[in-house]
């Protein structure tokens, strides 16, 4: 994974400790980064991450403030270099350039998205957002485009794609944005 994907699903993390444990990480397996704040989710495939042998599951989740620390060490200038946890001497490091940060994994399970990533996947992107009879949190729409416009270093708005009962974003194969639409 790189710098830039880590920044990315940052920004679907809560905003301050949530009670939903799981939700206060970022879950990353050997080839995906995921986060939610329970109304929207970032899925980054980000292919052979560096991950420890022995973890448990096949996830660790890296609590959000390791993840601010090591951007905040590492600044904007970095955002295409890689980022490796290590176990070492039985304490886990997500380590990037000669920067490194220990950390104590999220212990839990983190919640299976496939309901909601499988039809976005299969999706055709022909339905447009207008047709689907759901209200969206416009300050998530916002966040969101903002967030993929950084990501792939451009200004230009992406467009919101609807399927079944969410919004998203997916202005590429590797990277899902999706937004919950609000309970009326």
């Amino acid at each position: 994974m790189k710098i830039q994907d880590l920044r990315l699903a940052l920004t679907a993390t809560p905003k301050k400790t949530d009670i939903r444990y799981y939700l206060n990480g970022v879950k990353i397996t050997k080839d995906t980064v995921s986060a939610s704040n329970g109304n929207i989710l970032c899925h980054v495939n980000t292919y052979q991450n560096e991950l420890p042998d022995n973890i448990e599951n096949d996830y660790l989740i890296v609590p959000v403030e390791t993840i601010k620390a090591i951007l905040k060490k590492m600044g904007s200038k970095h955002e295409n270099k890689e980022v490796s946890i290590f176990l070492n001497n039985g304490r886990y490091e997500l380590q990037c350039l000669n920067e490194v940060e220990v950390f104590t994994p999220i212990d839990g399970k983190y919640p299976s998205f496939d309901k909601i990533l499988t039809p976005v996947r299969a999706n055709n992107h022909d339905e447009n957002l207008n047709s689907i009879k759901h209200q969206f949190d416009w300050e998530y729409v916002s966040l969101a485009n903002k967030a993929i416009c950084t990501y792939f270093g451009n200004s230009t708005p992406k467009r919101l794609y609807s399927c079944a009962e969410c919004g998203y974003f997916m202005p590429s194969e590797d990277t899902i944005y999706i937004i919950m639409p609000c309970r009326v």
